[in-house]
């Protein structure tokens, strides 16, 4: 069992919240064209369909960009 993800340094639950929010900004990157992480993050913070936990990663992210790899 993994505890902790090498990548990201996090719990396995977080890592893969962390991983679908890097996926979803690929989208976005592509859908919308040159947007930051921190507007990204910004809107998806924003966004009521948000799931907590994304949000939360969100949160962890704008307070902390050095963790986005």
């Amino acid at each position: 069992m993994k505890i902790v993800d090498r990548i990201t340094d996090l719990c396995a639950n977080h890592a893969e919240i962390y991983s679908r929010v890097k996926d979803a900004y690929s989208l976005w990157f592509a859908a919308y064209g040159n947007m930051t992480t921190g507007d990204f993050l910004k809107r998806l913070i924003a966004l009521p369909e948000t799931g907590e936990r994304a949000k939360e990663m969100a949160e962890f992210l704008v307070r902390n960009p050095e963790r986005w790899k």
